[in-house]
């Protein structure tokens, strides 16, 4: 069995594998659902981007929601059943991109209410999210796994706190990225990159504080990673923090020093779970 990428959607206090940023076999760079988030029973879109050390994958993945909560016991981002048993995945077809409903039963399963089983609710993310798993199969590379934030209830708040937030919450949508790269370069260059986003892509929601059991507004940190088929990145991501107003981050790229095609990936994640990506075709003379 393929080992499983888990492609978390929340943000790295520290990035700097340069292992991770060199694209050296097939393998899933994102999962990008929209929209970013949605309530249990409304439609979802899945689209992923895939990298090989030749550049882009088109092979369609095949596509699964999975169903299983997570027992207490085990640390990883989903329940080994989604890796393992069929019992515990919804088919969603073999395509570039599919679409589907976010199970009605998504935030007892994945988010704060009691799931049935004995196991206990989930805890939020840093952000107070909850996210449903969902698992793409790509020929040749290992499994991956992304995740659609899904808009639950407050379980533990007062009941006015509750009230407010079921009122006033605005769902995550996806940021928006530009991307600054060169055409083409000469060979052993090092040249800047350049991810920007709109100031509003880094959007102000609602957190509730369970010390004070209020509600307070907070501003999305943002995080950039880097990817290249060859040469040398510094850093595999930058991240911006939430109280940090910059809408762009930088890095130099050093081209390899044989000529022909390199392959860049820009991937822009918000705080919460919210998906951006572009990629760019360099040619070294």
């Amino acid at each position: 069995m393929k080992h499983a990428a888990l492609l978390l959607l929340v943000a790295c206090q520290s990035a700097l594998d340069q292992r991770l940023a060199i694209v050296r076999e097939p393998r899933v760079l994102a999962i990008v659902s929209t929209p970013a988030e949605a309530k249990p029973g409304a439609a979802v879109a899945y689209a992923l981007v895939a990298a090989g050390p030749d550049g882009p994958i088109g092979d369609a993945p095949a596509w699964s929601l999975c169903l299983a909560p997570k027992p207490p016991t085990e640390d990883d981002a989903v329940s080994a059943s989604c890796t393992s048993d069929p019992s515990a995945l919804v088919a969603l077809g073999t395509a570039a991109s599919v679409a589907t409903a976010i199970p009605a039963t998504s935030c007892m399963l994945f988010g704060p209410d009691v799931p049935p089983g004995g196991f206990r609710p989930r805890d939020p993310d840093p952000t107070g999210g909850f996210y449903q798993p969902v698992r793409a199969d790509v020929p040749g590379a290992d499994l991956a796994f992304g995740f659609s934030r899904i808009t639950c209830n407050l379980a533990d708040a007062p009941p006015d706190v509750a009230h407010d937030y079921q009122t006033m919450y605005v769902a995550n949508q996806n940021p928006t990225l530009a991307v600054d790269a060169p055409s083409d370069v000469a060979a052993g260059d090092a040249v800047t990159l350049t991810a920007s986003w709109p100031a509003d892509s880094a959007e102000l929601y609602l957190y509730y504080d369970q010390t004070s059991q209020t509600l307070v507004t907070r501003r999305e940190s943002m995080r950039v990673s880097w990817f290249a088929t060859a040469g040398a990145l510094p850093v595999d991501a930058t991240a911006v923090d939430e109280n940090d107003p910059t809408t762009s981050v930088q890095t130099t790229w050093t081209a390899p020093s044989a000529p022909g095609v390199a392959w860049l990936w820009f991937v822009l994640r918000d705080a919460r779970g919210g998906i951006a990506t572009a990629q760019v075709a360099v040619t070294v003379h």
